[in-house]
């Protein structure tokens, strides 16, 4: 009667050992990323590890992970064996991918500042000069606490009467929005529109280009303002082509 009591009880834990991992795996997975990650076969150029990784995807909440490094590229994202890899302890860090930059291309018009607005939306409006070069009407109203047609007057009266403005209609923009499809708007979804392949996003086989910022100094309102700003957090670390650049 003891051994079958054994046996029951072995029987019982084994199955509650399947569904408590089924249950955990299950819960790890992100859209697009794989959490089951073998040893590689040679050891990776870097391994971030322990990261909250805000991935620039627009799907993705913040989650955290793992990120592979090669050749300038990233290889895994999820769990990684970094046996024989170096590592880099991102314990308390967020990852962003790298903005992506206004691009002068056939996806929008020069136009001049003066006569954009209200003729044109100011989520369209896109300034090329600094401190504003890359930001629209839209996001510097936000920056200086100002309605939009008080913005816009002022910028009219302070610039130059020649001074264009770049008129570019992103089809995934949007005045409010979550941290992740604020974060996508600057990064993954810019990428996407420009019809750049590898970069925007951190995710298996695009450029390992990102920042590492502070999670605990950016409450998720601080980083909102500042995403709808058109701005990022002030990085700790910057990785460019998968190397630490001097801070």
């Amino acid at each position: 009667m003891r051994r079958v009591k054994i046996l029951i009880s072995i029987l019982l834990l084994g199955v509650l050992s399947y569904y408590v991992n089924l249950y955990v795996f299950t819960g790890l997975k992100v859209h697009g990323y794989s959490y089951l990650i073998s040893t590689a076969a040679e050891p990776y150029d870097l391994v971030i590890k322990y990261a909250e990784i805000l991935d620039g995807s627009g799907v993705n909440d913040r989650f955290r992970g793992d990120i592979a490094i090669r050749d300038g590229y990233i290889v895994a994202v999820g769990f990684v064996n970094a046996q024989d890899s170096p590592v880099f302890d991102a314990g308390g860090l967020t990852v962003l991918p790298y903005p992506v930059a206004l691009q002068k291309n056939g996806r929008g018009v020069e136009h001049l500042l003066a006569t954009s607005y209200p003729r044109f939306p100011a989520s369209e409006i896109y300034l090329t000069q600094p401190p504003y070069d890359g930001l629209n009407l839209t996001q510097i109203a936000f920056a200086q606490g100002l309605p939009i047609d008080e913005t816009f007057n002022k910028l009219k009266n302070a610039l130059p009467p020649e001074t264009k403005a770049y008129l570019i209609s992103f089809p995934f923009e949007s005045e409010n929005g979550t941290n992740r499809e604020l974060a996508a708007q600057l990064t993954g979804h810019r990428a996407q529109f420009y019809g750049l392949k590898d970069c925007g996003i951190v995710q298996s086989g695009y450029q390992a280009d990102f920042y590492l910022y502070k999670t605990r100094d950016y409450t998720d309102e601080d980083l909102n303002r500042l995403l709808r700003k058109g701005s990022f957090p002030d990085p700790l670390y910057k990785i460019d082509d998968g190397k630490f650049l001097n801070q």
